[in-house]
């Protein structure tokens, strides 16, 4: 059931949610948070569930702290050994018009805090959860 699943992932990954006051990076609560960020942002995520909810790749959305309801980014992690980025996306991949002829770049203030978040937040918690693991099996 993607509904427990998605309890799962936010009770072991919860507190890597964070902000630094203007942007901020928020988990899911449920698959149709993803259908709805997809639906959105007119990007594939919705289709996400079942890897988020298994807790190999997640979903962390990214998003202004003053509208954190509203889809702005969309970070997929995995989460497989070391904790690697692999996919930023905003409004269409950052792709857009009819035939997909228009393109932007992801800005500089996104893409400069999710390697904030990445550096500061997600990769200090893995490296404690080695010494932890390490700690545990030589106990």
């Amino acid at each position: 059931d993607l509904t427990i699943g998605f309890t799962r992932v936010r009770e072991m990954y919860g507190h890597l949610e964070w902000t630094d006051g203007d942007l901020c990076i928020i988990l899911p609560k449920l698959n149709s948070d993803l259908v709805m960020e997809g639906r959105t942002l007119r990007h594939c995520v919705g289709g996400y569930g079942k890897t988020h909810a298994s807790g190999s790749s997640l979903i962390f959305f990214v998003r202004k702290y003053r509208r954190p309801e509203r889809p702005y980014y969309t970070l997929n992690i995995s989460m497989k050994g070391r904790p690697k980025e692999l996919q930023l996306h905003g409004y269409g991949n950052e792709r857009h018009g009819p035939n997909k002829e228009y393109c932007h770049s992801i800005p500089a203030k996104v893409r400069e805090f999710c390697d904030r978040w990445e550096n500061e937040i997600l990769l200090p918690w893995y490296a404690e959860k080695q010494r932890q693991q390490k700690e545990e099996m030589t106990a």
